[in-house]
C-alpha cells in the first residue's frame, strides 16, 4: 500500500467504528507501522478530531431547548394544517357558490306550469292515444303495428318500464267494466326471445290471476307485444271483442 492510499483510508475509514474491510484495515496498519510520516499524520488528525469532539460535548445545552424545538415544529405543522384547511374551505365555498348559482339560474329559467297547460295536455292524451304510443315506440325505433290491434281507448299510460332488469316500452291498459288490467311490453328479439310464449292468452292464471300472451308485429318479425293481464281473457283489451 502506498502513502496516498494509506492517508486516504486513514482519513475516511481509519476509526475503529468505520466500515473498513479487515483486509484494508490490516494493510493500513502494516503501512503505518513502517511509515513514520503517515503514522504521525494519522495521529495528528485523530488527536484534532478528538479535541473537536470534546469541545462539542462540553457545550452546555440550554434549558428547555428540546421543548422549544418541539413547540416550533408543532407551530409550523399547525400553520401548514391551517393553510390546508383554509384552502379546502375556500374550494368548498367556490363549489357551493357555483352550484347555488346554477340552481338559481335553473329556477329562474324554469317554465311556469299553468292550469290551462295541464288540462290541455290531459285532454290531448285522451283524444290522441295513438300519438302517445307512437312517440314512446318511435324513441326505440319501433312503429306501432300489432297483428291484433289493442283498444287504445283503454290506454292509461304509455312509457317505459323494467322487464326482468331491462327498460323497454310498456303500455298500461285498464278495462273498468271487467275490473281487468294489462301491461303490454313491446320487445325486440335482441332484448328477449319471446317466441316461446303463448299467442292465444290461454296460459294458466297465477295466484293473483295473471296470464301471459304475445301478439306478433304485422311488419317486423323481431318485434313482439308481450301482454301480462288479468280478467277473463286477452280479448278484453283488443278492438275485436267478438270472442268476449
Amino acid at each position: 500500500m502506498d502513502c496516498n492510499t494509506a492517508r486516504l483510508l486513514a482519513t475516511f475509514f481509519g476509526r475503529p467504528e468505520s466500515e473498513l474491510t479487515p483486509e484494508d484495515a490490516a494493510a493500513l496498519d502494516a503501512h503505518l507501522a513502517t511509515c513514520p510520516k503517515c503514522a504521525d499524520l494519522v495521529k495528528f488528525e485523530r488527536a484534532f478530531d478528538d479535541r473537536v469532539a470534546q469541545a462539542m460535548l462540553a457545550v452546555p445545552i440550554p434549558a428547555g431547548l428540546k421543548g422549544r424545538l418541539l413547540d416550533g415544529v408543532a407551530a409550523e405543522r399547525g400553520a401548514w394544517y391551517r393553510e390546508r384547511a383554509y384552502a379546502v374551505l375556500a374550494l368548498a365555498a367556490c363549489v357551493l357558490l357555483t352550484v347555488g348559482g346554477v340552481i338559481a339560474w335553473q329556477v329562474s329559467t324554469a317554465p311556469v306550469l299553468t292550469r290551462e297547460q295541464l288540462v290541455a295536455q290531459a285532454d290531448d292524451e285522451i283524444q290522441n292515444p295513438s300519438k302517445r304510443v307512437a312517440d314512446v315506440l318511435g324513441s326505440r325505433g319501433i312503429e306501432y303495428a300489432p297483428q291484433r290491434a289493442f283498444d287504445l281507448s283503454q290506454l292509461e299510460v304509455a312509457g317505459t318500464g323494467p322487464l326482468l332488469g331491462r327498460e323497454v316500452p310498456v303500455l298500461y291498459f285498464v278495462n273498468g267494466a271487467k275490473n281487468a288490467r294489462a301491461k303490454v311490453y313491446v320487445v325486440r328479439k335482441s332484448d328477449f326471445d319471446w317466441t316461446k310464449l303463448p299467442q292465444d292468452g290461454s296460459s294458466v292464471p297465477s295466484v293473483y290471476g295473471h296470464q301471459v300472451a304475445v301478439i306478433r308485429d304485422a311488419r317486423r318479425s323481431d318485434v313482439g307485444y308481450v301482454v301480462v293481464f288479468t280478467g277473463p281473457g286477452l280479448e278484453l283489451f283488443l278492438e275485436d271483442r267478438s270472442a268476449v
